[in-house]
C-alpha cells in the first residue's frame, strides 16, 4: 500500500511539472514569436537622443538638451521632469511588435493613425539623434496593446503596451521646487511690505511644531496646524508654471521669508503680485554639507507660479495664525 502511494505522488509530480515545462514552452514561444520594436540602430540612437518632439494635432511639446540636462524648449530650456522622461524612455525600450496588421493607409484614420485628423489626431513622437531622426506614430488601444507605426510608413503594427504621453509642455516641467523636512527646519522669519514681521522657533531639534517668537505656550496652543502650514507652504513648495525672471516687470515684494535649518542651511524667498498672479522668487540658497538632501532649486533665471490657495497659507499675518485667544 506503501509502495502505491509512492508511485501515485510520483506521477502527480511527474505530471505536474510536465504541464508547467508546456506552459513555460508556450510562454517562450510567443516570446519568440514577437520581436521589439525599435531596431537595434534605433535602440543606440535613443542613448545618443538631442531632441524629443510629441505632438498630437496643434498640441505639441519638445524637450531637448541643455548642457547635458534636459529640458522644456517652450519654457526656455526649463528642467524636465526626469521620471516622466524616464518614463516615455521605458516605453520605446520596451515595446515589442505581437503581429503585424493592416499596411493599407486608408485604414490609418479608423485605427486612429492618420496624422491629419481632426477629429481624432494621433500622438507623434519623434526623436532627433546626431542628424539620424526616427519617429513613432501611437493609434487605438487593442486589449492590453496598441496600434502603431512608423513615420513614413504604411504598415500597422500592434505592440504589447499602450503608450500615452502628455504634449501640454508643463505637464513635463520639474515644478518641485523645494523640498525641505518641516522636521529639518530650525526658525522662519516673514516679514510683510507693511513691516509686520513674524518670526519663528523650535524649542528643540527634531520638533516637527513651529511657535511664534514672543507669545507664551497657552497662548500658542491649538494654532500649530496654522502655524506650520504657512512655513510648509515655502518648504514643500511645487509651483503651478516658471517664468525667466528678466521678462518681469517684479516691483517690490509683498513678503520676503528666511528659513533656516539645525545644520546651517538657509533658504531666502520672495513673492510678489503681478497684475493680479503670484510669483515666487528663490533669492538664495546656502547649503550644509550635513543637509546634502535637501532640494531647493534656487537657480536665479526663474521665478515661479503660484496658485490662490499657496498665496492664501504663504501670505499669512500673526492674527491669521493665532486663532485662540
Amino acid at each position: 500500500m506503501r509502495n502505491k502511494l509512492l508511485i501515485l505522488a510520483v506521477l502527480v509530480v511527474l505530471i505536474v511539472a510536465a504541464v508547467a515545462l508546456q506552459l513555460r514552452s508556450g510562454d517562450r514561444v510567443d516570446e519568440l514569436a514577437s520581436r521589439e520594436l525599435l531596431s537595434t540602430e534605433q535602440l543606440q540612437q535613443l542613448a545618443a537622443l538631442e531632441r524629443i518632439s510629441l505632438s498630437r494635432g496643434d498640441s505639441r511639446v519638445e524637450l531637448a538638451q541643455f548642457d547635458g540636462n534636459w529640458g522644456v524648449l517652450s519654457h526656455a530650456g526649463f528642467p524636465v521632469q526626469q521620471e516622466r522622461l524616464a518614463a516615455l524612455l521605458h516605453a520605446l525600450r520596451g515595446a515589442r511588435v505581437i503581429e503585424e496588421k493592416t499596411s493599407n493607409p486608408d485604414h490609418h484614420a479608423r485605427l486612429g493613425l492618420a496624422l491629419a485628423d481632426s477629429d481624432n489626431p494621433a500622438l507623434e513622437v519623434r526623436l532627433h539623434a546626431a542628424g539620424q531622426d526616427f519617429g513613432v506614430v501611437y493609434g487605438s488601444p487593442v486589449g492590453s496593446g496598441q496600434l502603431v507605426r512608423f513615420v513614413d510608413t504604411d504598415q500597422v503594427l500592434l505592440i504589447n503596451r499602450p503608450f500615452n504621453m502628455s504634449v501640454n509642455p508643463t505637464d513635463w516641467l520639474a515644478l518641485r521646487v523645494v523640498d525641505i523636512p518641516l522636521t529639518r527646519v530650525a526658525s522662519a522669519r516673514w516679514e510683510h511690505a507693511d513691516g509686520e514681521v513674524l518670526e519663528l522657533s523650535k524649542q528643540a531639534e527634531g520638533d516637527y511644531n513651529l511657535q511664534l517668537d514672543g507669545l507664551s505656550d497657552a497662548e500658542q496652543g491649538g494654532n500649530e496646524r496654522w502655524i506650520n502650514s504657512m512655513v510648509l507652504a515655502l518648504v514643500n513648495l511645487s509651483a503651478q508654471s516658471v517664468a525667466l525672471r528678466e521678462e518681469l516687470a517684479l516691483p517690490e515684494p509683498l513678503l520676503r521669508m528666511q528659513v533656516n535649518s539645525w545644520a546651517g542651511s538657509e533658504l531666502q524667498a520672495s513673492l510678489y503680485d503681478i497684475d493680479g498672479r503670484y510669483w515666487l522668487l528663490m533669492d538664495s540658497f546656502s547649503q550644509a554639507e550635513e543637509d546634502s538632501e535637501l532640494q531647493v532649486n534656487a537657480d536665479p533665471r526663474w521665478a515661479y507660479q503660484i496658485g490662490i490657495g499657496q498665496l492664501e497659507q504663504l501670505n499669512k499675518r500673526q492674527a491669521d495664525i493665532i486663532r485662540t485667544p
